[in-house]
């Protein structure tokens, strides 16, 4: 509007300055009822005044538009001479607070691109990053370092640049499942943990790189010093629990006062008589290099074999042993270490469930899988002990533990014998409501 004004103006002062010239020039400059000479030149002054100020609005206007041009293609080192007289000067001191904060903002944000590069670039684990499309992103100096291979593999498909077939299938996996997933090899001399996690917007994933052979170095000298002191414990262990067996054979002729002795010296050698067991066959398992030899097997005659194990013990307790309907499903599977795991997990809810409950066994035959669930009616898990349920001798109720005996490690060896099996456990329990804990077998070929 105000553009209009001045142009408006400015068309008037010349019509004004050039009838005067022309009544000039017509008549003379002292001809009656025409303006005087000064009058003209008043007049042309003011023509010229208007023109000067109309060029230098529009000037101004172009210098302006100049400069914000220049900081939309990113240049901040801009400052326009600003001042409050004009909407013109107004303008231009808006244009340079602005371009002084892109330039603050920008600093900052170019400060915070080098910190992450310096980590990323410093961080001894290996990082990718892979789009939906399955194409590198972003790949750490690091990650060619533990995995031993040469070349940017920016721009290309894992399995085109990184030759190692275990980081291709935790990627797909974590990518196909949408939840983080791990696997532990031995690569070039060097114990890797190979991570891949989905991006939180599900178009990607995060692949991580481990080195953990220190860890698993002193893991091992750990292993290695409880099993020699277990397997070292074992003989003067069976030479007590045997003596025990020998005495109590000869209960009827023992003062009654020793009775209740050599009943605690019984419950307590056969304790940890079970606990050694339990460390070996853990020791057992955490040292091999190799998942088990997996057949492709039916399941239900070792679900079967497994519960057989304990029917008169829950027959004494008055818990009812439940088997599952027949079914013909097969999975592959260690069929020792399943019949261990069931084992393991079928005590354990006969042993925590009351008398007059319920312990049932359930076999769920799925799409490339089969889930066994071990369910029983007994006081549950609460939520809050799920996370290290299945630590070593980690104890829900210590108290109540101890009273139906067990050593601590069952669910730890559980944990163990499903991953050597490429198997994954599962729980689902609440608090006053039972606990339901399950293995999901793969249902592929060998």
């Amino acid at each position: 509007m105000r553009a209009t004004s001045i142009r408006l103006h400015l068309a008037l002062g010349i019509l004004l300055a050039l009838s005067q010239v022309a009544v000039l020039l017509l008549v003379g400059p002292t001809a009656p009822g025409v303006v005087s000479g000064a009058g003209t030149v008043a007049l042309l002054l003011l023509l010229l005044r208007t023109m000067s100020l109309h060029r230098d609005r529009r000037h101004r206007t172009l210098e302006i538009l100049e400069a914000v041009r220049r900081a939309a293609q990113g240049e901040t080192d801009i400052r326009l001479p600003a001042s409050d007289d004009d909407e013109a000067g107004q303008v231009a001191e808006a244009v340079n607070r602005l371009v002084a904060a892109v330039r603050e903002r920008g600093l900052e944000v170019q400060v915070e691109r080098d910190l992450d590069r310096l980590m990323v670039r410093e961080t001894p684990n290996g990082l990718v990053v892979i789009d939906a499309e399955g194409i590198v992103r972003r790949a750490s100096p690091a990650l060619g370092r533990l995995l031993e291979f040469e070349g940017d593999p920016v721009g290309r498909r894992p399995s085109e640049s990184i030759p190692l077939p275990a980081f291709q299938y935790v990627v797909d996996e974590a990518a196909r499942t949408r939840e983080t997933c791990e696997r532990a090899i031995t690569h070039g001399g060097k114990e890797l943990l190979l991570r891949a996690v989905p991006s939180a917007d599900g178009r990607g994933v995060l692949g991580v790189v481990l080195d953990v052979t220190s860890m698993g170095s002193a893991d091992r000298v750990r292993r290695d010093f409880v099993a020699n002191v277990s397997h070292e414990l074992r003989t003067p262990i069976t030479s007590i629990v045997g003596y025990a067996e020998a005495l109590d054979e000869e209960r009827a002729r023992l003062p009654e006062d020793v009775i209740p002795m050599l009943d605690a010296i019984r419950r307590n050698s056969e304790r940890l008589r079970a606990l050694v067991e339990d460390v070996l066959s853990l020791s057992s398992i955490e040292s091999r290099q190799v998942d088990l030899p997996l057949r492709r097997e039916a399941v239900a005659p070792i679900v079967e074999t497994a519960m057989e194990r304990f029917a008169a013990v829950a027959e004494r307790r008055g818990v009812q042993l439940v088997g599952p309907a027949p079914t013909t499903a097969e999975a592959l599977v260690n069929a020792d270490a399943l019949e261990h795991a069931l084992s393991n997990l079928v005590d354990n809810a006969v042993k925590y469930t009351p008398s007059g409950g319920t312990v049932r066994v359930v076999i769920v035959p799925l799409d490339g899988a089969v889930e066994v669930w071990v369910e029983d009616t007994g006081p549950g898990i609460d939520l809050i002990h799920h996370p290290r349920l299945f630590e070593r001798f980690y104890r829900v109720d210590e108290g109540r533990s101890r009273t139906v005996g067990g050593t601590g490690l069952g669910l730890a060896l559980v944990k163990h014998l499903c991953a050597a099996m490429r198997a994954e456990v599962r729980l689902a329990s609440e608090a006053g409501k039972g606990a339901r804990f399950g293995i999901r077998l793969p249902a592929g070929a060998e």
